[in-house]
């Protein structure tokens, strides 16, 4: 049996002498509609629509180079194809699949693309997985060269740097004047003069506020950082803070599990690790296979 002066109350309605009726309310108390969906627009306050403005505007100036995503490896063919129709490119938008649920899932942006030694073809995933991203309505990337002992980001692309990335970390330059912009929504970082003394620049408070600057600069959806090789290089260790986590890429014709295991050990406690993807795994040598006999 239902006590309805307990109700009633609960509901807000007020009770006079024994055997009056009950007034309701005048107001609704405690409560708001719940409803699917947003009914009125965001509040813009003043300030972070300005700052949307010049997030806007920082992209526009970006020099732009007459290339989109989809033609952005190309290397003279020493390279596959990144384009949707592409082998390459099914591939690239499959592991942005991967990679897009994990960032959101974490809230994470800032990832560093290694792998364990040289010639893993690092630099090739990470312009694949950026231009991929960068296909994406509303979201932007960033790619940056972060190999500063032997950048080779700009041979995968294609494209002439700017100046050499040592001016940006020692000040000399404004870090807006690296970057150029492929397409709408992808922006690169790109070096071709290796960085004296790498890993003191990377740990000096200009080289880390020179990294910072280019990311605030832009507010990109994704970061992607091409690194050095994780193994036997402090280069890579030194970056590690800068980042939210780490995309690990095999060779699959060099790598062993030892070596997956050592990276796996570095970056315990310091960076999570997004994935190992096993890149050059298909055997194309023309071995004669050996015929079965009945």
């Amino acid at each position: 049996m239902v006590n309805t002066r307990i109700l009633e109350r609960r509901l807000g309605w007020r009770h006079g002498e024994d055997g009056e009726t009950p007034e309701p309310p005048l107001r609704a108390r405690a409560h708001a509609p719940m409803l699917q969906g947003r009914v009125e627009p965001r509040s813009r306050t003043p300030g972070r629509t300005q700052r949307r403005l010049a997030v806007e505007d920082a992209w526009d100036a970006l020099p732009r180079i007459d290339e989109t995503p989809e033609t952005l490896v190309k290397m003279a063919g020493l390279v596959p194809a990144i384009g949707r129709e592409a082998p390459a490119g099914a591939v690239m938008d499959q592991l942005r699949t991967q990679v897009m649920r994990v960032l959101k899932e974490n809230g994470w942006r800032r990832i560093g693309v290694t792998s364990p030694s040289r010639g893993a073809g690092r630099s090739f995933m990470a312009a694949g997985l950026a231009a991929s991203i960068a296909r994406l309505d509303g979201v932007r990337v960033l790619l940056v060269d972060a190999d500063l002992e032997s950048p080779d980001l700009h041979r995968v692309l294609h494209v002439d740097p700017p100046g050499p990335l040592e001016d940006i970390l020692s000040g000399q330059r404004s870090p807006d004047a690296q970057i150029l912009r492929i397409g709408d929504r992808l922006a690169v970082v790109t070096n071709d003069t290796p960085v004296p003394y790498a890993t003191e620049a990377m740990l000096s408070p200009d080289g880390i506020l020179a990294f910072r600057a280019m990311i605030d600069l832009l507010e990109p959806d994704v970061v992607l950082h091409d690194m050095p090789p994780l193994l036997g290089n402090s280069l890579s260790e030194a970056m590690l803070p800068q980042l939210d986590a780490v995309l690990l890429i095999s060779d699959g014709m060099r790598n062993t599990a030892q070596d997956i295991i050592e990276c796996e050990r570095i970056l315990e406690n310091q960076v999570p690790v997004l994935g190992v993807v096993l890149n050059k795994s298909e055997d194309r040598g023309p071995r004669p296979r050996a015929r079965r006999r009945f």
